[in-house]
């Protein structure tokens, strides 16, 4: 993981992988990693709708990695 590495990372998961995702970071010793969640699903997304969700997110993740 690029965290142990001291490379800042964002773990970016659709809401139906919330559970697991947390589940998987306490289990490494990472309760504290940091997690964007977007809605989901986004299989029935078209490629614009995900561009703008990535659009949408960017900010938050940019802030994530940019802080503590």
């Amino acid at each position: 993981m690029t965290e142990s590495r001291g490379i800042p990372s964002v773990s970016v998961i659709t809401s139906a992988f919330t559970r697991a995702a947390h589940a998987r970071a306490n289990s490494l010793g990472m309760p504290g990693v940091r997690i964007v969640i977007l809605p989901s699903p986004l299989t029935p997304k078209s490629v614009p709708q995900v561009k703008q969700m990535a659009h949408d997110y960017a900010e938050e993740i940019v802030g994530l990695l940019t802080t503590g």
